[in-house]
């Protein structure tokens, strides 16, 4: 059996409501040398049904049924099957662009030294408004010798990698819940650069049930754990003390947009982080750096603010210039 270019891996749990959207906006591409591996992590709703007619239709679908382990098993499972020499990530409530796989894969083919390529989703709300336009990071490059660190990330859903590269870091690890993508991005710039071109790819569906909004703070929490043990193996000489209040912090600025009356709730505790005073605080150049970052994060939150505040006294002249 011949090699396909690009796998494109979909791990799938009860995901009937927009299963088929998600594979048809797949077997769309104007790219057509791939395969699509679908991995049921038991699904207990129509989406084996869903599943077994559109693979009859098109020979290029793979569908792997286990018993439901978790998105990091569904992911290492699909992994094993992927032959391609790229891998594209998608999930199953999200649409990808027409032309996605041809530009990402003519970028890695043009970019030897990029290890993952994603691009641009536009995000749209449940009734199928646009809400923002997002990459997932605004870092370039990972820099683990600052604090807190640079990390670059995209979104997980829109990256296409070299699938060398993901076996050669060992895959998705489960150590760090709900931050899989986040550990995984880390450990592969190491071998090289994860880029993000303006370049719009993936229409990306936001909704109540999206894991990363059921479970922000045990994700940011995991997230900021990554990062301390790729800075320090198994954390000896982290202080401690700088944890808990940069955990606060990554928690404080996802809820900023997700749920304002609990980044209100937070705002208190993280200004006595930016202003503790304690002798082994100000005497740490790294709780500096993050009394720094607390500071200005609070700062650009109350100039958003404030800039919002104005907005519906220029609301009448923006009408009639749309007008």
């Amino acid at each position: 059996m011949q090699q396909p270019r690009i796998s494109c891996l979909l791990p799938v749990y009860n995901g009937e409501a927009f299963l088929e959207e998600a594979i048809g906006s797949i077997l769309a591409q104007t790219f057509r040398d791939f395969e699509l591996v679908v991995v049921d992590d038991g699904s207990r709703d129509s989406t084996p049904d869903i599943l077994a007619r559109l693979a009859a239709t098109d020979p290029r679908i793979k569908v792997i049924r286990q018993e439901n382990g978790g998105i990091v098993a569904a992911l290492n499972t699909g992994l094993k099957a992927c032959r391609g020499e790229y891998v594209a990530r998608m999930d199953a409530d999200d649409i990808a662009l027409p032309h996605r796989f041809q530009f990402q894969a003519d970028y890695l083919d043009s970019h030897p030294g990029c290890v993952l390529v994603g691009g641009v989703a536009r995000s749209v709300s449940s009734d199928g408004k646009d809400v923002s336009r997002t990459t997932g990071g605004r870092h370039r490059r990972t820099d683990l010798s600052c604090f807190p660190p640079k990390i670059a990330v995209s979104m997980h859903p829109l990256i296409t990698a070299r699938r060398e590269a993901l076996i050669a870091v060992g895959g998705y690890r489960s150590d760090f819940p709900h931050a899989e993508d986040y550990d995984l991005f880390i450990r592969l710039s190491k071998l090289g650069g994860i880029d993000n071109p303006d370049e719009e790819v993936l229409i990306y569906r936001r909704h109540e049930g999206a894991i990363s909004l059921k479970h922000l703070e045990t994700q940011e929490r995991s997230a900021a754990m990554s990062e301390i043990a790729a800075m320090e193996p198994g954390s000896e000489g982290f202080p401690a003390r700088l944890v808990e209040p940069y955990v606060r912090l990554r928690i404080w600025r996802r809820y900023l947009s997700a749920d304002r009356a609990k980044a209100d709730h937070l705002l208190p505790h993280l200004i006595g982080d930016a202003l503790n005073l304690k002798p082994e605080t100000l005497l740490s150049p790294r709780y500096f750096g993050l009394r720094v970052r607390i500071g200005g994060a609070i700062a650009a939150a109350a100039l958003r603010q404030a800039r919002r505040s104005k907005a519906p006294d220029a609301a009448p002249a923006t009408q009639g210039a749309a007008g």
